[in-house]
């Protein structure tokens, strides 16, 4: 009979080298998080990343129709550039004579709402999604993206989630925005902060006559 103290006991099992215990919970917690979307909801999805996205490349007359198809709501006389794209049709209300230009994301995972007159420009981002981080299981959550009308997002610009931007907003090219603005704002910056136009247009002057006088720009040459 084996001697018991001289008899090996086989090691409990470890983790993989580098992953402590919060990491594996972690891990666990991803693998358990369940899906937010219904089976319908699934089916609806598959129907517009394959057939959708067909018509939509062959048909650009029938984008708007084909947003609506799919319980979306779009106004009259709407365009959307042939690079768009839109996450879940079924949450986006677009108001009438909106621009989408190529590259444009509207993902609505969230409701996203845009009003009359507005403009995407190229390559921005409108998210209405986003995770808990607080949660290990990082949850979906969909707070939803407001533009009133007359709103211009410019090229490369982001309006993250739970954003609600007044009437008449221009967001610069490239700038960021995290919260609500009211009506009539320029916004520039990552994160986006109100400007003032009419002092942006004077230092630009400032700049040119400067640079003038230095001899760094030519007389004559148009101001940008």
């Amino acid at each position: 009979m084996p001697d018991p103290a001289t008899t090996a006991t086989a090691p409990p099992p470890t983790a993989p080298a580098g992953v402590g215990p919060a990491e594996s919970a972690t891990a666990r917690a991803a693998l358990s998080r369940k899906t937010p979307w219904t089976l319908k909801e699934n089916i609806a999805r598959v129907m517009w990343m394959t057939f959708g996205k067909v018509a939509w490349t062959l048909l650009p007359p029938a984008r708007s129709a084909l947003i609506r198809l799919f319980g979306g709501k779009v106004g009259r006389a709407c365009r959307f550039a042939s690079r768009v794209e839109v996450t879940i049709p079924w949450n986006v209300r677009i108001g009438d004579r909106v621009l989408v230009r190529d590259g444009a994301i509207i993902y609505s995972l969230g409701p996203i709402t845009i009003g009359d007159d507005s403009v995407l420009d190229a390559r921005a981002h409108l998210c209405a999604g986003t995770h808990d981080m607080t949660d290990p299981t990082f949850p979906l959550v969909k707070p939803p993206i407001t533009l009133g009308q007359r709103c211009i997002v410019g090229i490369d610009a982001y309006v993250a989630p739970d954003v609600e931007l007044g009437d008449g907003s221009r967001v610069w090219p490239r700038a960021s925005v995290y919260k609500s603005f009211p009506e009539g704002v320029s916004l520039k910056g990552n994160p986006a902060r109100e400007i003032d136009t009419d002092q942006e247009a004077r230092e630009q002057r400032e700049l040119v006559d400067t640079e003038r006088a230095a001899g760094l720009t030519p007389q004559g040459s148009a101001e940008t």
